[in-house]
Order: C-alpha cells, then structure tokens, then sequence
C-alpha cells in the first residue's frame, strides 16, 4: 500500500499540524547528494523503482488519491477475514496499526522481528489494542505531529487513568473520568478544557474509521476479488543486475523463484 496524492490533506484540514513535522529540513546523505531538491527527486525515483519490482511479483500494490496507506491497510483489515481462521497479518513499524489488533489481526514490525499480538500489547504498552488509540490521544504522538496532554508521563498515565490498564473505553469514557475526578489533578481540568482539540486529535488517529469515501471502498473491494497475478522472476533478477544490488538478496534468483511460486500457488 501507498499514499495517494495529496493523501494527508483530509487529516491536515483537521488538524493542520498532522505529519509537519516529517518534512526534512536537512540532507541525510551528504556524500551522496548536493541539494535537499537533489535527495528528495532520488527518494520518489526509488519508490517508483520498488513499485517497478513489486509488479513483477505476485504481489498486489494499490494507491488511490486523497487515501493514506493507513486508511486502505485498516479497511483491508476488517473486510479480509470473511471466515473464522482467517488471518490478517500488516508488516509494519508504525505503532499506528497497533490499535487494530484483534484475534484476526496481528502486525509484524520487522525492525523488532516480533509479531504484535493483544497480549503482546498488553505487555508492551499496559493496554488493550481497543485503549492503544486513547493511550496515543493523552501521549501524544511525535512522528504525526500530535501533541499529548501537559503533564502526563507514561507513569502519570496509569496513576490517572488506571482504567485503560483494565477495561476498554470509548471516548466519551475518558470524558467522563476526567469530569469524576476533576477536582483530584490539574490534567483532568486540562482533559476537558480540550475536548474539542481531543475529538479532532481522535478522530485523525482512529482507524476504525478510514478516511475513505464508498466510491474507493468499493475500489478495493474489486481490487481484492481481482485474481490475475503477476510473476516475471527473470524480469526481477534483471532489475537486480541493472541496479546493482550485488549480494544484497543472496542467491537472488532461486529465492524469487522459489518464495514468490510458493506464495503464488497459495493464493490461486
């Protein structure tokens, strides 16, 4: 999945600051390029590159405009499962999908190598997939420009709001705690002096909610019943030989042959 053109907008016309801050101001790879404009041109380059191999897999790759890859992956992830043992697995590092984790839905971060499970949720972060949204919405979140509430730590988080540690909450939950105790903490006045803030932080980071009109829905809805695959492994070892990516894939031709005709059988 990728974004679409102009695929933050909707987010941004809520939240103008929503992923501000992921716009680099400063060359990574100074060795390599003289100009951000230069660093920049290569990154889209690469990206069309990558889209050029996954066409000759077996792999289906999707970008609508105005729709985030989020938003397509959380839709995919509650249609896909039309029966009890399926399985939807989302291979990503973004701790975003964490709140669509359920029995049918699990999410490998491969930088950790760990599948994410509800358990390993609770483990990790001391909360339910259901409660990961809220416990996000009090942080904060960084890498999409979302600020927290003052005054809340990761410890101060469970000393206020021991309930996201013990039973799922909605929303209007977390209101509602904050206006019980509002005489206990200075953050629970801060809570409700936000609420407005907090609803359109909410509803930019839920996705349980896709940003997607039924015109893409129905989009990838065909998208999906589509059975034709590609599979040209001749065509892919080339690109590798042109690019020169060398060792990168070790014994690259046996590993697209054997891997993808695998997955490739598997799904027709």
């Amino acid at each position: 999945m990728f974004d679409g053109v102009g695929s933050s907008n909707n987010r941004k016309n809520i939240i103008p600051e929503y992923k501000s801050n992921r716009n680099v101001s400063r060359i990574t790879k100074h060795e390599l390029f003289d100009s951000l404009e230069e660093e920049d041109d290569s990154k889209v380059d690469q990206i069309v590159r990558i889209i050029q191999y996954l066409k000759t897999l077996p792999v289906k790759t999707v970008s609508l405009p105005r729709v985030e890859a989020d938003d397509i992956i959380a839709y995919l992830s509650s249609t896909l499962p039309a029966k009890p043992e399926d399985r939807v697995f989302i291979v990503s590092s973004d701790k975003d999908y964490l709140q669509l984790i359920s029995e049918k839905v699990i999410v490998y971060r491969p930088i950790e190598k760990e599948y994410y499970t509800t358990d390993t949720v609770k483990e990790k972060f001391n909360v339910t997939p259901h409660n990961f949204l809220l416990y996000k919405l009090l942080m904060g979140d960084n890498s999409d420009g979302v600020t927290g509430i003052k005054g809340l730590g990761p410890k101060g988080l469970f000393k206020r709001f021991p309930e996201l540690a013990t039973r799922d909450l909605s929303f209007d939950d977390l209101i509602d705690l904050a206006e019980t105790k509002l005489k206990e903490h200075v953050v629970y006045a801060r809570v409700l002096h936000d609420i407005p803030l907090l609803e359109d932080k909410y509803r930019v980071m839920d996705l349980s909610n896709p940003m997607m009109d039924d015109k893409a829905k129905m989009f990838i809805d065909k998208f999906v019943e589509h059975t034709h695959l590609n599979f040209f492994p001749d065509t892919f070892v080339e690109m590798c030989n042109e690019d020169q990516l060398g060792n990168l894939i070790r014994n690259t031709d046996y590993w697209v042959r054997d891997i993808f005709k695998d997955l490739l059988e598997k799904q027709q």
